[in-house]
Protein backbone atom coordinates (compact mmCIF):
# COMPACT_ATOMS: atom_id res chain seq x y z
CA UNK A 1 0.00 0.00 0.00
CA UNK A 2 2.08 2.95 -1.14
CA UNK A 3 0.85 6.19 0.45
CA UNK A 4 1.71 9.46 -1.25
CA UNK A 5 5.17 10.71 -0.35
CA UNK A 6 5.63 13.58 2.03
CA UNK A 7 7.27 16.62 0.45
CA UNK A 8 9.72 19.22 1.66
CA UNK A 9 10.96 22.59 0.38
CA UNK A 10 10.57 23.57 -3.23
CA UNK A 11 13.55 23.69 -5.55
CA UNK A 12 12.41 26.90 -7.21
CA UNK A 13 10.08 29.83 -6.65
CA UNK A 14 6.44 28.92 -6.46
CA UNK A 15 4.28 30.53 -9.16
CA UNK A 16 0.84 31.89 -8.33
CA UNK A 17 -0.78 28.95 -10.10
CA UNK A 18 0.83 25.80 -11.48
CA UNK A 19 1.35 22.10 -11.07
CA UNK A 20 3.72 20.27 -8.77
CA UNK A 21 5.71 17.05 -8.84
CA UNK A 22 8.06 15.25 -6.49
CA UNK A 23 11.41 14.51 -8.20
CA UNK A 24 14.89 13.28 -7.38
CA UNK A 25 18.05 14.43 -9.14
CA UNK A 26 17.12 12.77 -12.44
CA UNK A 27 13.50 11.68 -12.71
CA UNK A 28 9.95 12.47 -11.66
CA UNK A 29 8.74 10.41 -8.71
CA UNK A 30 5.15 11.52 -8.02
CA UNK A 31 3.24 14.12 -10.08
CA UNK A 32 0.06 15.79 -8.86
CA UNK A 33 -3.20 15.67 -10.82
CA UNK A 34 -2.53 18.92 -12.68
CA UNK A 35 0.90 17.72 -13.77
CA UNK A 36 -0.50 14.35 -14.77
CA UNK A 37 -3.06 16.15 -16.90
CA UNK A 38 -0.21 17.91 -18.70
CA UNK A 39 1.42 14.57 -19.54
CA UNK A 40 3.93 14.41 -16.68
CA UNK A 41 4.13 10.91 -15.23
CA UNK A 42 6.48 9.04 -12.94
CA UNK A 43 9.78 7.94 -14.50
CA UNK A 44 10.38 10.67 -17.08
CA UNK A 45 13.35 13.00 -16.76
CA UNK A 46 13.16 16.44 -15.18
CA UNK A 47 13.90 18.20 -18.49
CA UNK A 48 11.19 16.22 -20.25
CA UNK A 49 8.70 17.14 -17.52
CA UNK A 50 9.59 20.84 -17.72
CA UNK A 51 9.17 20.73 -21.49
CA UNK A 52 5.68 19.27 -21.09
CA UNK A 53 4.68 21.70 -18.31
CA UNK A 54 6.76 24.90 -18.24
CA UNK A 55 5.07 26.04 -15.01
CA UNK A 56 5.89 22.77 -13.21
CA UNK A 57 7.25 23.22 -9.67
CA UNK A 58 9.66 20.44 -8.69
CA UNK A 59 9.76 19.45 -5.03
CA UNK A 60 12.60 17.69 -3.28
CA UNK A 61 11.82 14.54 -1.24
CA UNK A 62 12.35 14.49 2.52
CA UNK A 63 13.24 10.86 3.42
CA UNK A 64 13.12 11.48 7.18
CA UNK A 65 9.65 12.96 7.02
CA UNK A 66 8.44 10.20 4.72
CA UNK A 67 9.74 7.59 7.16
CA UNK A 68 7.94 9.24 10.08
CA UNK A 69 4.70 9.35 8.09
CA UNK A 70 5.00 5.68 7.14
CA UNK A 71 5.77 4.68 10.74
CA UNK A 72 2.72 6.60 11.97
CA UNK A 73 0.51 4.69 9.53
CA UNK A 74 2.16 1.38 10.49
CA UNK A 75 1.46 2.12 14.16
CA UNK A 76 -2.24 2.63 13.42
CA UNK A 77 -2.40 -0.59 11.36
CA UNK A 78 -1.14 -2.60 14.32
CA UNK A 79 -4.78 -2.57 15.45
CA UNK A 80 -5.47 -5.24 12.78
CA UNK A 81 -2.36 -7.43 12.92
CA UNK A 82 0.89 -7.57 14.89
CA UNK A 83 2.82 -8.44 11.72
CA UNK A 84 3.42 -5.16 9.86
CA UNK A 85 6.66 -4.75 7.90
CA UNK A 86 8.15 -2.20 5.52
CA UNK A 87 8.90 -2.81 1.85
CA UNK A 88 10.38 -0.73 -1.00
CA UNK A 89 8.40 2.00 -2.77
CA UNK A 90 6.74 3.21 0.44
CA UNK A 91 4.78 0.02 0.89
CA UNK A 92 3.49 -1.62 4.07
CA UNK A 93 3.03 -5.39 4.21
CA UNK A 94 0.40 -6.80 6.59
CA UNK A 95 0.07 -10.47 7.50
CA UNK A 96 -3.71 -10.80 7.94
CA UNK A 97 -4.34 -14.53 7.58
CA UNK A 98 -4.73 -15.08 11.33
CA UNK A 99 -7.27 -12.27 11.86
CA UNK A 100 -9.75 -12.71 9.02
CA UNK A 101 -12.47 -14.24 11.22
CA UNK A 102 -11.98 -11.58 13.88
CA UNK A 103 -12.69 -8.73 11.45
CA UNK A 104 -15.43 -10.42 9.43
CA UNK A 105 -13.54 -11.70 6.40
CA UNK A 106 -11.04 -10.39 3.88
CA UNK A 107 -13.25 -7.74 2.28
CA UNK A 108 -14.26 -6.25 5.61
CA UNK A 109 -10.66 -6.18 6.78
CA UNK A 110 -9.39 -4.54 3.58
CA UNK A 111 -12.16 -1.94 3.85
CA UNK A 112 -11.10 -1.10 7.42
CA UNK A 113 -7.45 -0.86 6.41
CA UNK A 114 -8.36 1.48 3.55
CA UNK A 115 -10.52 3.58 5.87
CA UNK A 116 -7.71 3.87 8.40
CA UNK A 117 -5.26 5.05 5.72
CA UNK A 118 -7.85 7.51 4.44
CA UNK A 119 -8.08 8.94 7.95
CA UNK A 120 -4.42 9.93 7.57
CA UNK A 121 -5.21 11.71 4.29
CA UNK A 122 -3.63 9.02 2.09
CA UNK A 123 -4.98 7.42 -1.07
CA UNK A 124 -3.78 3.83 -1.00
CA UNK A 125 -3.74 0.97 -3.46
CA UNK A 126 -4.43 -2.30 -1.66
CA UNK A 127 -3.55 -5.74 -3.01
CA UNK A 128 -3.37 -9.16 -1.40
CA UNK A 129 -1.62 -12.44 -2.14
CA UNK A 130 -0.45 -15.55 -0.25
CA UNK A 131 3.16 -14.24 -0.28
CA UNK A 132 4.64 -10.90 0.78
CA UNK A 133 6.45 -10.19 -2.50
CA UNK A 134 3.38 -11.34 -4.43
CA UNK A 135 1.22 -8.77 -2.64
CA UNK A 136 3.91 -6.15 -3.20
CA UNK A 137 3.98 -6.87 -6.95
CA UNK A 138 0.21 -6.67 -7.25
CA UNK A 139 0.17 -3.38 -5.34
CA UNK A 140 2.77 -1.90 -7.69
CA UNK A 141 0.82 -3.21 -10.67
CA UNK A 142 -2.33 -1.55 -9.35
CA UNK A 143 -0.51 1.77 -8.95
CA UNK A 144 0.78 1.65 -12.52
CA UNK A 145 -2.36 0.04 -13.94
CA UNK A 146 -0.21 -2.81 -15.24
CA UNK A 147 -2.75 -5.58 -14.95
CA UNK A 148 -6.39 -6.36 -14.36
CA UNK A 149 -6.28 -8.42 -11.19
CA UNK A 150 -4.80 -7.26 -7.88
CA UNK A 151 -6.08 -9.92 -5.47
CA UNK A 152 -4.84 -13.51 -5.56
CA UNK A 153 -6.21 -15.26 -2.50
CA UNK A 154 -5.44 -18.88 -3.36
CA UNK A 155 -1.96 -20.27 -3.91
CA UNK A 156 -3.17 -22.13 -7.01
CA UNK A 157 -3.93 -18.83 -8.80
CA UNK A 158 -0.89 -16.91 -7.56
CA UNK A 159 1.50 -18.17 -10.25
CA UNK A 160 -0.93 -17.42 -13.09
CA UNK A 161 -1.58 -13.87 -11.85
CA UNK A 162 2.10 -13.06 -11.30
CA UNK A 163 3.19 -14.51 -14.63
CA UNK A 164 1.15 -11.90 -16.48
CA UNK A 165 2.88 -8.95 -14.74
CA UNK A 166 5.66 -7.05 -16.55
CA UNK A 167 9.19 -7.71 -15.34
CA UNK A 168 9.73 -3.96 -15.01
CA UNK A 169 7.76 -4.08 -11.74
CA UNK A 170 10.45 -6.18 -10.04
CA UNK A 171 12.54 -4.26 -7.48
CA UNK A 172 15.77 -5.15 -9.35
CA UNK A 173 14.51 -4.04 -12.79
CA UNK A 174 15.88 -0.48 -12.53
CA UNK A 175 19.33 -1.82 -11.57
CA UNK A 176 19.70 -3.75 -14.82
CA UNK A 177 18.20 -1.09 -17.08
CA UNK A 178 17.18 -2.36 -20.54
CA UNK A 179 18.85 -5.77 -20.14
CA UNK A 180 15.56 -7.64 -19.78
CA UNK A 181 14.06 -5.92 -22.81
CA UNK A 182 17.11 -6.69 -24.92
CA UNK A 183 16.87 -10.41 -24.25
CA UNK A 184 13.13 -10.46 -24.97
CA UNK A 185 12.01 -10.84 -21.36
CA UNK A 186 8.82 -8.83 -20.98
CA UNK A 187 6.89 -10.60 -18.21
CA UNK A 188 7.73 -12.54 -15.08
CA UNK A 189 6.70 -15.70 -16.92
CA UNK A 190 9.42 -15.01 -19.51
CA UNK A 191 11.94 -14.51 -16.73
CA UNK A 192 11.03 -17.82 -15.11
CA UNK A 193 11.45 -19.70 -18.40
CA UNK A 194 15.07 -18.57 -18.77
CA UNK A 195 17.82 -21.03 -17.77
CA UNK A 196 18.53 -20.67 -14.07
CA UNK A 197 22.29 -20.86 -14.55
CA UNK A 198 22.24 -18.09 -17.15
CA UNK A 199 20.03 -15.84 -14.97
CA UNK A 200 22.31 -16.35 -11.96
CA UNK A 201 25.43 -15.66 -14.03
CA UNK A 202 24.08 -12.48 -15.62
CA UNK A 203 21.83 -10.99 -12.90
CA UNK A 204 23.03 -12.68 -9.73
CA UNK A 205 21.54 -15.27 -7.37
CA UNK A 206 19.30 -12.64 -5.76
CA UNK A 207 16.91 -12.68 -8.71
CA UNK A 208 16.25 -16.40 -8.38
CA UNK A 209 15.82 -16.12 -4.61
CA UNK A 210 13.37 -13.27 -5.08
CA UNK A 211 11.33 -15.25 -7.61
CA UNK A 212 11.15 -18.24 -5.28
CA UNK A 213 9.90 -16.03 -2.42
CA UNK A 214 7.37 -14.23 -4.60
CA UNK A 215 5.89 -17.49 -5.89
CA UNK A 216 5.86 -19.17 -2.48
CA UNK A 217 8.61 -21.66 -3.28
CA UNK A 218 10.95 -20.43 -0.55
CA UNK A 219 10.44 -18.90 2.92
CA UNK A 220 10.45 -15.13 3.24
CA UNK A 221 11.20 -14.16 6.86
CA UNK A 222 10.73 -10.47 7.65
CA UNK A 223 11.45 -8.24 10.60
CA UNK A 224 8.11 -6.82 11.78
CA UNK A 225 7.59 -3.24 12.85
CA UNK A 226 7.50 -3.07 16.63
CA UNK A 227 5.52 -0.55 18.62
CA UNK A 228 7.67 1.71 20.80
CA UNK A 229 7.65 1.03 24.56
CA UNK A 230 5.93 4.37 25.25
CA UNK A 231 3.40 6.28 23.18
CA UNK A 232 4.31 9.65 21.71
CA UNK A 233 2.43 11.26 18.84
CA UNK A 234 2.28 14.85 17.70
CA UNK A 235 1.15 16.60 14.54
CA UNK A 236 2.00 19.95 13.02
CA UNK A 237 -1.04 21.47 11.34
CA UNK A 238 -0.73 22.81 7.82
CA UNK A 239 -2.71 25.95 8.71
CA UNK A 240 -3.88 27.67 11.87
CA UNK A 241 -7.22 26.46 13.23
CA UNK A 242 -9.56 28.81 15.08
CA UNK A 243 -12.44 26.39 15.74
CA UNK A 244 -12.14 23.43 18.12
CA UNK A 245 -14.51 21.26 16.05
CA UNK A 246 -12.18 21.60 13.05
CA UNK A 247 -9.41 19.87 15.02
CA UNK A 248 -11.20 16.51 14.96
CA UNK A 249 -9.86 15.47 11.54
CA UNK A 250 -6.25 16.09 12.58
CA UNK A 251 -6.77 14.53 16.02
CA UNK A 252 -8.19 11.41 14.33
CA UNK A 253 -4.68 10.49 13.14
CA UNK A 254 -3.32 10.66 16.67
CA UNK A 255 -6.21 8.62 18.12
CA UNK A 256 -5.80 5.89 15.49
CA UNK A 257 -2.09 5.70 16.27
CA UNK A 258 -2.97 5.39 19.94
CA UNK A 259 -5.46 2.57 19.22
CA UNK A 260 -2.84 0.65 17.22
CA UNK A 261 -0.22 1.12 19.92
CA UNK A 262 -2.63 -0.09 22.62
CA UNK A 263 -3.52 -3.18 20.58
CA UNK A 264 0.14 -4.01 20.00
CA UNK A 265 1.04 -3.57 23.69
CA UNK A 266 -2.14 -5.33 24.93
CA UNK A 267 -3.16 -2.27 26.93
CA UNK A 268 -6.23 -0.11 27.48
CA UNK A 269 -6.58 3.30 29.04
CA UNK A 270 -9.09 5.39 30.94
CA UNK A 271 -8.09 8.85 29.75
CA UNK A 272 -5.90 10.78 27.35
CA UNK A 273 -4.89 14.39 27.08
CA UNK A 274 -4.93 16.35 23.84
CA UNK A 275 -2.52 19.25 24.04
CA UNK A 276 -2.85 22.32 21.82
CA UNK A 277 0.09 24.41 20.65
CA UNK A 278 -1.23 27.92 20.07
CA UNK A 279 -0.07 30.65 17.77
CA UNK A 280 1.15 33.65 19.77
CA UNK A 281 -1.14 36.27 18.30
CA UNK A 282 -1.24 38.41 21.47
CA UNK A 283 0.77 38.58 24.66
CA UNK A 284 -2.18 37.41 26.73
CA UNK A 285 -2.75 34.25 24.68
CA UNK A 286 -1.25 31.12 26.26
CA UNK A 287 1.46 29.21 24.46
CA UNK A 288 -0.22 25.85 25.12
CA UNK A 289 -3.42 24.42 26.55
CA UNK A 290 -4.89 20.95 26.91
CA UNK A 291 -8.15 19.01 26.84
CA UNK A 292 -8.53 15.88 28.97
CA UNK A 293 -10.94 13.17 27.85
CA UNK A 294 -11.75 10.54 30.48
CA UNK A 295 -14.15 7.61 30.74
CA UNK A 296 -14.99 4.98 33.35
CA UNK A 297 -14.07 1.56 31.90
CA UNK A 298 -10.65 0.99 30.23
CA UNK A 299 -11.00 0.99 26.44
CA UNK A 300 -8.93 0.98 23.26
CA UNK A 301 -11.77 1.22 20.74
CA UNK A 302 -10.81 4.00 18.34
CA UNK A 303 -14.42 4.73 17.33
CA UNK A 304 -15.49 5.13 20.95
CA UNK A 305 -12.53 7.36 21.79
CA UNK A 306 -13.17 9.53 18.74
CA UNK A 307 -16.84 9.87 19.67
CA UNK A 308 -15.96 11.09 23.16
CA UNK A 309 -13.33 13.45 21.77
CA UNK A 310 -15.80 14.94 19.30
CA UNK A 311 -18.29 15.67 22.07
CA UNK A 312 -15.58 17.33 24.14
CA UNK A 313 -14.38 19.44 21.22
CA UNK A 314 -17.96 20.57 20.51
CA UNK A 315 -18.04 22.07 24.01
CA UNK A 316 -14.54 23.59 23.92
CA UNK A 317 -13.62 27.18 23.09
CA UNK A 318 -10.02 27.72 22.00
CA UNK A 319 -8.01 30.37 23.79
CA UNK A 320 -6.01 31.11 20.62
CA UNK A 321 -5.50 29.64 17.12
CA UNK A 322 -3.92 26.16 17.15
CA UNK A 323 -0.92 25.24 15.01
CA UNK A 324 0.03 21.85 16.52
CA UNK A 325 -1.42 18.87 18.41
CA UNK A 326 0.06 16.34 20.81
CA UNK A 327 -1.61 13.30 22.36
CA UNK A 328 -0.60 11.98 25.78
CA UNK A 329 -1.99 8.65 27.08
CA UNK A 330 -2.91 8.35 30.75
CA UNK A 331 -4.13 5.73 33.23
CA UNK A 332 -3.19 2.64 31.22
CA UNK A 333 -3.83 -0.93 32.32
CA UNK A 334 -3.42 -4.43 30.89
CA UNK A 335 -6.25 -5.59 28.63
CA UNK A 336 -6.59 -8.97 26.91
CA UNK A 337 -7.79 -9.19 23.33
CA UNK A 338 -11.51 -10.02 22.86
CA UNK A 339 -12.33 -13.66 22.20
CA UNK A 340 -14.72 -14.90 19.54
CA UNK A 341 -17.14 -16.95 21.65
CA UNK A 342 -20.56 -18.13 20.54
CA UNK A 343 -22.28 -16.59 23.57
CA UNK A 344 -21.02 -13.20 24.79
CA UNK A 345 -19.56 -13.03 28.27
CA UNK A 346 -21.10 -10.74 30.93
CA UNK A 347 -17.96 -8.62 30.77
CA UNK A 348 -18.69 -7.77 27.13
CA UNK A 349 -22.23 -6.68 28.01
CA UNK A 350 -20.92 -4.57 30.87
CA UNK A 351 -18.44 -2.90 28.50
CA UNK A 352 -21.22 -1.98 26.06
CA UNK A 353 -23.33 -0.59 28.89
CA UNK A 354 -20.36 1.41 30.18
CA UNK A 355 -19.81 2.91 26.72
CA UNK A 356 -23.49 3.89 26.59
CA UNK A 357 -23.20 5.70 29.94
CA UNK A 358 -20.03 7.45 28.80
CA UNK A 359 -21.65 8.68 25.58
CA UNK A 360 -24.70 9.91 27.45
CA UNK A 361 -22.46 11.68 29.94
CA UNK A 362 -20.43 13.29 27.18
CA UNK A 363 -23.59 14.53 25.47
CA UNK A 364 -25.73 15.74 28.43
CA UNK A 365 -23.09 16.08 31.15
CA UNK A 366 -21.75 13.49 33.57
CA UNK A 367 -23.67 15.10 36.45
CA UNK A 368 -26.95 14.23 34.71
CA UNK A 369 -26.22 10.49 34.31
CA UNK A 370 -26.66 8.42 37.47
CA UNK A 371 -25.89 4.77 38.11
CA UNK A 372 -27.70 2.78 40.77
CA UNK A 373 -26.13 -0.21 42.49
CA UNK A 374 -27.70 -2.72 44.87
CA UNK A 375 -26.36 -3.22 48.38
CA UNK A 376 -26.73 -6.16 50.77
CA UNK A 377 -28.94 -4.37 53.29
CA UNK A 378 -32.67 -4.19 54.03
CA UNK A 379 -32.59 -0.46 54.83
CA UNK A 380 -33.71 1.31 51.62
CA UNK A 381 -31.17 4.13 51.89
CA UNK A 382 -28.39 1.52 51.90
CA UNK A 383 -29.93 -1.09 49.61
CA UNK A 384 -29.68 1.20 46.58
CA UNK A 385 -26.81 3.65 46.15
CA UNK A 386 -25.30 5.82 43.46
CA UNK A 387 -22.22 4.31 41.83
CA UNK A 388 -19.03 6.30 42.31
CA UNK A 389 -17.54 5.19 38.98
CA UNK A 390 -20.18 6.94 36.86
CA UNK A 391 -20.69 10.20 38.73
CA UNK A 392 -17.53 11.77 40.22
CA UNK A 393 -17.80 13.02 43.78
CA UNK A 394 -17.00 16.60 42.78
CA UNK A 395 -20.02 16.61 40.46
CA UNK A 396 -22.40 14.88 42.83
CA UNK A 397 -22.59 17.98 45.01
CA UNK A 398 -23.95 20.03 42.11
CA UNK A 399 -26.75 17.59 41.32
CA UNK A 400 -30.27 18.72 42.12
CA UNK A 401 -31.92 15.79 43.86
CA UNK A 402 -35.50 14.94 44.71
CA UNK A 403 -34.65 15.79 48.31
CA UNK A 404 -33.83 19.37 47.26
CA UNK A 405 -37.09 19.63 45.38
CA UNK A 406 -38.98 18.25 48.33
CA UNK A 407 -37.43 20.72 50.76
CA UNK A 408 -38.21 23.64 48.45
CA UNK A 409 -41.88 22.61 48.15
CA UNK A 410 -44.35 24.19 50.60
CA UNK A 411 -46.04 21.78 52.99
CA UNK A 412 -49.07 22.30 55.15
CA UNK A 413 -48.50 22.49 58.88
CA UNK A 414 -50.51 20.54 61.39
CA UNK A 415 -50.33 18.94 64.81
CA UNK A 416 -47.90 16.02 65.15
CA UNK A 417 -49.09 12.46 65.64
CA UNK A 418 -48.64 10.92 69.04
CA UNK A 419 -47.08 7.56 69.84
CA UNK A 420 -50.36 5.78 69.39
CA UNK A 421 -51.17 7.32 66.03
CA UNK A 422 -51.87 4.95 63.14
CA UNK A 423 -52.00 5.28 59.38
CA UNK A 424 -54.41 7.87 58.09
CA UNK A 425 -57.63 6.22 56.93
CA UNK A 426 -59.93 9.22 56.71
CA UNK A 427 -62.05 9.59 53.58
CA UNK A 428 -60.21 11.06 50.58
CA UNK A 429 -61.43 10.98 46.98
CA UNK A 430 -58.68 9.53 44.73
CA UNK A 431 -58.70 9.18 40.95
CA UNK A 432 -58.87 5.74 39.37
CA UNK A 433 -55.15 4.96 39.07
CA UNK A 434 -53.53 1.49 39.39
CA UNK A 435 -50.93 0.71 42.01
CA UNK A 436 -47.27 0.82 40.91
CA UNK A 437 -45.97 -2.40 39.39
CA UNK A 438 -42.87 -2.27 41.61
CA UNK A 439 -43.22 -2.44 45.41
CA UNK A 440 -40.47 0.16 45.80
CA UNK A 441 -39.72 3.25 43.73
CA UNK A 442 -36.44 3.70 41.84
CA UNK A 443 -36.17 7.37 42.84
CA UNK A 444 -35.25 7.53 46.54
CA UNK A 445 -34.41 10.70 48.41
CA UNK A 446 -30.86 11.08 49.68
CA UNK A 447 -32.36 11.60 53.17
CA UNK A 448 -35.94 10.85 54.25
CA UNK A 449 -38.08 13.99 54.42
CA UNK A 450 -40.04 14.57 57.59
CA UNK A 451 -43.72 15.14 56.79
CA UNK A 452 -46.11 17.53 58.50
CA UNK A 453 -49.54 16.35 59.58
CA UNK A 454 -53.00 17.66 58.92
CA UNK A 455 -55.37 16.01 61.31
CA UNK A 456 -54.57 12.30 61.09
CA UNK A 457 -53.09 12.49 57.62
CA UNK A 458 -49.44 13.01 56.42
CA UNK A 459 -49.02 15.86 53.98
CA UNK A 460 -46.57 16.34 51.14
CA UNK A 461 -47.83 19.41 49.28
CA UNK A 462 -51.28 17.80 49.46
CA UNK A 463 -52.82 15.31 51.91
CA UNK A 464 -51.81 11.67 51.34
CA UNK A 465 -53.74 8.42 51.74
CA UNK A 466 -52.14 4.99 52.21
CA UNK A 467 -53.11 2.36 49.63
CA UNK A 468 -51.28 -0.80 50.78
CA UNK A 469 -50.76 -2.85 53.88
CA UNK A 470 -47.66 -1.98 55.92
CA UNK A 471 -44.28 -3.45 54.99
CA UNK A 472 -42.27 -3.65 58.21
CA UNK A 473 -38.50 -3.24 58.15
CA UNK A 474 -36.46 -3.76 61.31
CA UNK A 475 -32.73 -3.81 60.60
CA UNK A 476 -29.37 -2.23 61.39
CA UNK A 477 -29.21 -3.05 65.11
CA UNK A 478 -25.62 -4.33 64.72
CA UNK A 479 -24.09 -1.02 63.53
CA UNK A 480 -25.88 1.39 65.89
CA UNK A 481 -28.16 2.80 63.15
CA UNK A 482 -31.11 0.51 63.57
CA UNK A 483 -34.52 1.31 62.07
CA UNK A 484 -38.06 0.18 62.92
CA UNK A 485 -40.44 1.36 60.22
CA UNK A 486 -43.78 0.56 58.58
CA UNK A 487 -43.75 1.40 54.85
CA UNK A 488 -46.80 2.28 52.71
CA UNK A 489 -47.59 3.27 49.15
CA UNK A 490 -49.51 6.53 49.41
CA UNK A 491 -51.20 8.83 46.91
CA UNK A 492 -52.70 12.29 46.77
CA UNK A 493 -55.93 13.43 45.12
CA UNK A 494 -54.09 14.02 41.81
CA UNK A 495 -52.98 10.39 41.48
CA UNK A 496 -49.27 10.89 42.28
CA UNK A 497 -47.68 7.96 44.12
CA UNK A 498 -45.26 8.20 47.04
CA UNK A 499 -43.38 5.78 49.29
CA UNK A 500 -43.77 6.81 52.92
CA UNK A 501 -43.09 5.20 56.27
CA UNK A 502 -44.07 5.69 59.90
CA UNK A 503 -41.59 5.17 62.70
CA UNK A 504 -42.81 2.62 65.17
CA UNK A 505 -41.28 4.54 68.05
CA UNK A 506 -42.75 8.03 67.98
CA UNK A 507 -45.17 7.64 65.09
CA UNK A 508 -43.51 10.31 62.90
CA UNK A 509 -44.16 10.09 59.13
CA UNK A 510 -41.40 10.44 56.51
CA UNK A 511 -41.24 10.52 52.71
CA UNK A 512 -38.67 8.01 51.37
CA UNK A 513 -39.20 7.93 47.58
CA UNK A 514 -41.36 8.87 44.60
CA UNK A 515 -42.92 6.67 41.93
CA UNK A 516 -42.68 7.77 38.29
Amino acid sequence: MPPPSETAAESGPQPPAGCHALADRLRILVPDFDALHCGVHAGITRSHALALAPGLVLLDPDPARETRALEALALALLAYTPQVSFAPSHTLLLEVGSGLRLFGGLRALLARVTETAAGFGYVVRVACAPTAWGAWLLAQARVQRAGRRWHAVRETTLARVLDALPVSLAPFAAEHGLAFEQIGCATLADLRRLPRAGVARRFGDGVLDWLAQAYGEAPDPREPFRAPPSFHAELELQARVDNAQALLFAARRLVMQLAGWLAARQLALRAFELRFEHELATRRAPRASSLKVAWSAPSRDADHLLWLLREQLDQTALAAPVIGLKLVAREMSACAAPSGLLFPLPEAQDALLAQLFERLGARVGAQNVLQLSAGDDHRPERAMQLGESRVPARQRGRRRTADDAARQAPSAAGPPVGPGGGPAQATLDLPEVPLPSLPRPVWLLERPLKLAMRGQRPVYRRPLKTLTRPERIESGWWDGEGVERDYYVAADDRGRMFWVYRERSGGQWFLQGLFG
